[in-house]
């Protein structure tokens, strides 16, 4: 039979040309991955835009903050793999300077997307949104510290003075790896396995021992200090926070009492990113919006209870005191004459308190 006479397969058109770029062929190919994405991040910009009215609701920012903490871990570390990494920063950089082209960055459509994100918040207000929210590594650190506080593990931080100049280190990675990639940026990428990214989240553990008891032992430090790996050695964390400091806006708000005398905020910072005199350092804030949970609370944070207590008083003080009613009851009959409420002509006076309305 000739073959224009056989059955032909019901083979629907690609929208996309056969001779479009690959880069165009990825994405069309996981735009899956590309739609729930992008609605994680609108998702995380509402919390952002309206972060005053969901602060003011705690029970509801914890429910979500978890959930979003899980989205991170599950879909765009697990599934996506779109785990950010240092390597992009010095990668970035490489290109500048050595023949820059976007079709090599736009290979993947969900780390392009990231860091599009990310670049725009860094704008906005600097490195926390990515850390605190959108970092896998970071999402697994935190929902690991609040399992281990609720199984009442002890939390161990170090002294103030230590804390502060850990932070240092992670700027002297950056610096070493960028130093690196200026030489040769595939010899600055095996070094960048100080970050157990690619171990935890890539390769799902399925590594040798020696990345996987890296990886493992960073998790486990992060059960008794809350996300030690990004305080205090992550380079990205570090290229971020320098990105950062051209910030526009600071819209976690303070109170002229914070840090004098009040500390609450500083002793409950999950990071410790609050100085004892009250400022927050943008550079090391992961915003967790903790901090603005009690700034609203007045039952917590001191001026306000302060001022719950002094209202509460005035309006004490403003309540009539109650009036005393005198209700008169005929005595019943048949009761021996004199005594009250009982028999004869007598009559029985009892006292009770009305409280009048004003």
């Amino acid at each position: 039979m000739p073959a224009a006479f056989l059955p032909q397969p019901n083979v629907q058109p690609s929208p996309i040309p056969e001779n479009a770029p690959l880069w165009v062929k990825i994405w069309y190919a996981k735009r899956f991955q590309i739609a729930v994405l992008a609605a994680g991040l609108m998702f995380l910009s509402l919390i952002l835009v309206f972060q005053d009215w969901v602060v003011k609701r705690p029970l509801l920012l914890e429910r979500v903050r978890i959930g979003f903490l899980i989205y991170t871990v599950l879909f765009i570390g697990w599934y996506g793999l779109a785990q950010l990494s240092v390597v992009n920063i010095l990668t970035f950089v490489n290109a500048v300077f050595h023949g820059f082209r976007w079709s090599t960055f736009l290979m993947d459509p969900l780390i392009f997307i990231l860091w599009t994100f990310v670049a725009v918040s860094l704008l906005l207000v600097g490195r926390g949104v990515y850390c605190g929210w959108l970092c896998p590594f970071g999402a697994m650190q935190v929902l690991i510290n609040k399992v281990a506080v609720r199984f009442k593990v002890p939390q161990l931080e170090p002294p103030a003075y230590v804390h502060e100049r850990l932070w240092a280190v992670k700027y002297i990675v950056l610096l070493f790896l960028f130093g690196l990639s200026l030489q040769s940026v595939g010899l600055a990428e095996r070094f960048a396995e100080i970050e157990p990214f690619k171990t935890a989240l890539t390769l799902h553990f399925m590594r040798s021992w020696g990345y996987v008891l890296f990886a493992v032992g960073l998790l486990v430090a992060a059960a008794f200090t809350n996300k030690v790996y990004c305080r205090y050695v992550c380079p990205l964390g570090a290229g971020l926070a320098i990105s950062g400091r051209w910030r526009l806006f600071e819209w976690l708000r303070r109170r002229k009492e914070c840090g004098h005398p009040c500390q609450v905020c500083a002793v409950e910072c999950e990071v410790r990113a609050i100085s004892p005199l009250g400022p927050i350092n943008y550079n090391e804030c992961h915003y967790c919006l903790d901090c603005q949970v009690t700034y609203n609370n007045d039952h917590k944070c001191p001026p306000l209870v302060e001022r719950r207590k002094k209202r509460e008083r005035r309006e004490n003080a403003a309540r009539p005191l109650p009036t005393p009613v005198f209700v008169v009851e005929a005595e019943q009959a048949g009761a021996p004459a004199g005594m009250p409420g009982q028999g004869g002509d007598r009559f029985g006076i009892t006292s009770t308190f009305e409280e009048r309305q004003p």
